[in-house]
């Protein structure tokens, strides 16, 4: 029974998330998440191919925006605050494979599950993969292709593989 109710999910995860991102189907979207546990915000805007499991343990602010293809994985919960850009295909991972000593089996080893925190204003841009455990600070920007490992603090921009600082963002003085 717990098979087929996982593969229902997915299948209504697929076929609702391959929809466009008009309003209305957004308003759908959310509504679906909903109903599955997340909190969801105003004006969230879902393209095409995002995947999100399980729901329950998911929070998006108000104008967050999920890119096309964008993974979610919420078994250590993710947070992810207002006014958020989340680029194409990245992921965002909460939970991992544990790492077997050396005789045992990698298949039973089970997973290590980490809340991901992404405050407001954040863009993260196309092809990242964020790490369970990981915060990143307000109004941070996260360079395409950046891998991140690390907590991120506010106001910085990160690159690279592992994600490192690029430079911090300038204050209205500067």
């Amino acid at each position: 029974m717990k098979y087929f109710l996982v593969v229902s999910y997915e299948l209504i995860m697929q076929l609702l998330f391959l929809l466009p991102r008009y309003r209305f189907l957004n308003l759908i979207k959310s509504y679906f998440l909903r109903v599955l546990g997340a909190k969801i915000g105003k004006r969230v805007v879902f393209y095409p191919g995002v995947w999100i499991t399980p729901a329950k343990d998911l929070m998006l602010g108000d104008d967050v925006d999920l890119a096309k293809d964008v993974l979610v994985t919420t078994g250590g919960k993710v947070s992810i605050g207002d006014r958020t850009l989340i680029g194409y295909r990245t992921q965002i991972l909460s939970s991992n494979h544990n790492i077997p000593d050396e005789n045992e089996k990698i298949f039973n080893t089970g997973h290590t599950k980490k809340e991901v925190i992404i405050e407001n204003d954040v863009w993260i841009g196309a092809n990242c993969i964020i790490t369970a455990g990981v915060t990143i600070g307000e109004g941070s920007v996260v360079a395409a292709g950046s891998v991140v490992t690390k907590n991120i603090p506010p106001f910085s921009i990160y690159g690279g593989v592992p994600a490192k600082l690029i430079r911090k963002r300038k204050t209205l003085e500067e």
